[in-house]
């Protein structure tokens, strides 16, 4: 729940939608909603803020009141169940999860929902069970082939590395958002440019195939260590590279940390960029980076699955957004 101010008139209507969202994730599965001073109480609003905001789902048809006995949630409300499957609540994956939950609650659809924990096997036993539970859809990101199912299935962040894919996907063009972040440092009077990456993720190849053309230095790791980012910092120094991007955050903040112990200036002497912008910003000088519309991935991934379901002979959709660069302190002009 929301804990910024909300303008004074629209907190009913700002209850309202947390109760919609509520309702679509199935938070009261017996149908009852709590008591009206349970309400006020857990959220820290009046009384009469909170009937005007039941009176505002009553009037929708999501909700109905039964004298003595409290409110309920109407049967009518129950939309498509759908099915997703991510390999990671941790990292990535949780703001696109919540742009699915958000875009559910707003067509009064519901999510079950499975962590896969990058393991194959793990996958397909998830995707099994959401298929056995009835769902309607599916909207996954797999590491391996989804052809096997019937039901309609909208890819995230997956199907743009395959160009002859006929799956349904909604993703984030990471080529175009290495590009950017290329481009920003040629703008700031960088030549010479290196990319460190964390082999292994999906996203990795297509960051790389965004600047393999305009870099001087790549070099990679499976997981790096302290030791790989303070050798990484050895070739850069002596290759004179002056800006480099890392994918990811973490191996950024690595690579950061390693600069300032040994006296090297961020960005007066090196310039980073990092990219997924999950934990950029909480680095020690926070770190300008390419930041995937994550959230805008999971809400159009829902419209697409929706339009699916209403549809089944529409033209299939594959949608592409790219990136934006979020430019922080970690990246200035070149040294001289």
């Amino acid at each position: 729940m929301t804990t910024e101010p909300i303008a004074r008139g629209q907190k009913a209507r700002h209850l309202a939608n947390e109760l919609r969202r509520g309702i679509a994730g199935l938070r009261w599965p017996g149908g009852k909603l709590p008591t009206e001073q349970q309400l006020a109480d857990e959220q820290g609003v009046s009384l009469n803020t909170v009937r005007r905001a039941v009176d505002l789902l009553v009037q929708d048809g999501l909700v109905y009141r039964r004298q003595g006995s409290g409110m309920y949630i109407a049967d009518q409300v129950v939309g498509p169940l759908v099915g997703v499957a991510v390999p990671s609540m941790t990292y990535y994956f949780p703001r696109i999860i919540v742009g699915i939950e958000r875009e559910l609650a707003e067509h009064g659809g519901q999510m079950m929902l499975r962590s896969t924990e990058w393991d194959q096997a793990e996958e397909r036993r998830a995707l099994e069970s959401l298929v056995t539970a009835g769902v309607a859809g599916l909207i996954v990101a797999p590491d391996e082939p989804v052809d096997d199912f019937e039901l309609p299935v909208v890819l995230v962040e997956r199907g743009l590395e395959d160009p002859a894919t006929v799956h349904e996907f909604v993703g984030s063009n990471h080529a175009a958002g290495a590009r950017a972040a290329v481009h920003h440092l040629r703008q700031l009077g960088h030549t010479r440019i290196g990319y460190l990456e964390r082999t292994g993720p999906h996203t990795a190849p297509q960051v790389y195939a965004g600047l393999k053309d305009d870099v001087a230095l790549t070099r990679s790791a499976e997981r790096w260590t302290t030791a790989d980012a303070d050798r990484f910092l050895d070739d850069l120094v002596a290759e004179g590279i002056t800006g480099v991007i890392c994918f990811a955050d973490r191996e950024a903040n690595l690579l950061l940390t390693a600069a300032l112990t040994r006296g090297i200036q961020v960005p007066k002497d090196l310039s980073v960029i990092s990219y997924d912008d999950e934990v950029a910003d909480l680095s020690d000088v926070p770190l300008t980076a390419v930041s995937p519309a994550k959230s805008e991935v999971g809400r159009l991934a829902v419209n697409v699955l929706r339009a699916r379901l209403k549809d089944p002979e529409a033209p299939r959709q594959q949608i592409s957004l790219v990136p934006r660069l979020i430019i922080r302190e970690s990246t200035g002009p070149a040294p001289r």
